[in-house]
């Protein structure tokens, strides 16, 4: 009898220490390390870069006919919910979205179109000049026309024959670690 009272008891004190175990793991309180706190806005910041510049091929691969403000229309709506987006309209838009502002050319220099995106803040300090390299190729290399400038000339990358990108950026040491401020997208046909 006694053996069965303290088998009892021992069940009994396991199943408690057991529920209390659980009860305080499943509890994540406030003890998240910093680093764990930097990684997950890291990763938010990687998406909305990755965001980006899949809005930024979706709009490289409208065609000429598309290249005005009826025709991005769809493409900003498939986006709205991931990126800030607003179409530019004439007057001031606040800093905190992207700006997108399709214009047609004529003959310039063989661009028919274009698509000028300048690029929120918030996004502009994780978009690195790298990371188009990686989503659409090599800058394509020209010989430099004019000296040292305090602000650096655009780059530009070829997406396919009718399509390119122009690069605006910020200052810095390494071509690929500079923080893109404004892209062109850039038909030719």
């Amino acid at each position: 009898m006694k053996m069965m009272r303290l088998s009892v008891r021992l069940y009994v004190f396991f199943v408690f220490t057991a529920v209390l175990v659980w009860c305080f793991a499943g509890c994540s309180g406030g003890d998240q390390k910093p680093d764990q706190q930097k990684g997950h806005q890291l990763a938010k910041k990687a998406s909305t870069t990755d965001n980006f510049l899949s809005y930024t091929a979706a709009l490289t691969k409208l065609p000429l006919s598309k290249f005005d403000n009826l025709g991005i229309v769809s493409t900003n709506k498939a986006f709205a919910d991931k990126l800030p987006i607003s179409i530019y309209k004439g007057e001031a838009i606040g800093h905190d979205s992207i700006i997108v502002h399709p214009y047609k050319i004529g003959e310039v220099a063989h661009i028919k179109a274009a698509i000028r995106l300048l690029v929120a803040q918030s996004i502009t300090d994780s978009l690195t000049i790298g990371d188009f390299t990686r989503y659409f190729g090599d800058i394509k290399k020209e010989k430099p026309l004019i000296g040292n400038t305090e602000t650096p000339l655009p780059v530009e990358i070829t997406v396919d024959a009718n399509t390119a990108l122009k690069l605006t950026f910020n200052n810095n040491k390494k071509l690929a670690l500079a923080h893109v401020t404004m892209v062109e997208i850039l038909k030719y046909r």
